[in-house]
């Protein structure tokens, strides 16, 4: 046997996802005006305004309360000036994803629920970076939306494997980190960067979905990292889990965790009044304006 084979489960993982075709962009004639950077915005619009969908789910994004736009945004180009040209990348990357992933013969996940939950974090991190008064990070918003997208591909190509790890978080209690590591020795989180890797995505999207479970060992990134991480705990505070089953965090028990010590010592102000103002003001955004933003990928 191959000495440097350590974990057979884990080889077989990686010779999977070496085998998963390039992923498809929705548009190539957008992807290609995004990636030329004489583009005007007018150009764009054109172009989305062309595919009805698409330009729903654009304006969708605009209109997020998370925005604090007063006014109704119902046109493109103003949607296109309000997020700006990396957003709109994110998003069509998105949308490429979720389209990759809508055609499974498995229904392991509620495909419903764990964009919802996407969508809320990515909104969520967005808050966080305005409140924290962070320089714009061109990744945070994408790597926000696609974070858990590890378990998309466990439920897709590791289905009955995955139905293991949802039997054992649903009977132990477990987080699905720890129970992914005791069926298949890798963690959703692991798998997603190595798939994004292999799709060429930008290296800060890909090291903040590895450690958005784990910010504290992000030793050059860890400030996209952090955001990331606790967008997905407001998210689910909120009662926005990715999956039906997953447990949700014990506010007190976080407040208390040598988590907040890290996030604390990072230079967040992160006590326990501001998380709690934080997770109402989030409460309250998205169930009394944000219910549209919630259909994004319906």
């Amino acid at each position: 046997m191959d000495e440097k084979i350590k974990n057979p489960k884990v080889e077989r993982i990686i010779a999977t996802i070496e085998q998963i075709p390039t992923l498809p962009v929705i548009s190539q004639q957008i992807m290609e005006l995004l990636n030329n950077e004489d583009v005007a915005i007018k150009e764009i619009a054109v172009i989305i305004e062309k595919d009805p969908p698409l330009a729903i789910k654009v304006l969708k994004i605009a209109n997020s309360p998370f925005y604090g736009i007063i006014s109704n945004v119902t046109s493109i180009n103003h949607a296109l000036a309000i997020l700006g040209l990396n957003e709109i990348k994110a998003i069509l990357l998105a949308f490429s994803i979720h389209n990759f992933f809508q055609n499974s013969e498995f229904e392991g996940i509620d495909r419903r629920r764990f964009w919802k939950h996407s969508v809320v974090c990515s909104q969520i991190a967005k808050y966080l970076s305005q409140h924290f008064k962070e320089s714009p990070d061109e990744a945070l918003f994408l790597a926000a939306l696609i974070h858990d997208m590890g378990k998309m591909v466990f439920d897709q190509f590791f289905h009955d494997d995955f139905v293991k790890i949802v039997r054992l978080v649903n009977d132990n209690g477990i987080t699905f980190s720890k129970a992914e590591k005791r069926i298949l020795g890798v963690t959703h989180s692991q798998v997603a960067a190595k798939l994004l890797q292999k799709w060429h995505f930008p290296r800060p999207v890909i090291t903040q979905v590895y450690y958005h479970h784990a910010p504290w060992l992000d030793k050059n990134h860890s400030s996209g990292s952090i955001i990331v991480y606790l967008a997905n705990v407001i998210a689910k505070l909120t009662g926005f889990t990715s999956l039906d089953s997953e447990p949700v965090p014990d506010i007190d028990r976080f407040i208390d965790s040598k988590v907040m010590e890290f996030i604390d010592k990072a230079g967040y102000n992160m006590d326990e009044k501001t998380l709690r103002e934080i997770v109402r003001q989030v409460m309250n955004i998205i169930y009394t304006d944000g219910k549209d933003m919630l259909t994004l990928f319906e």
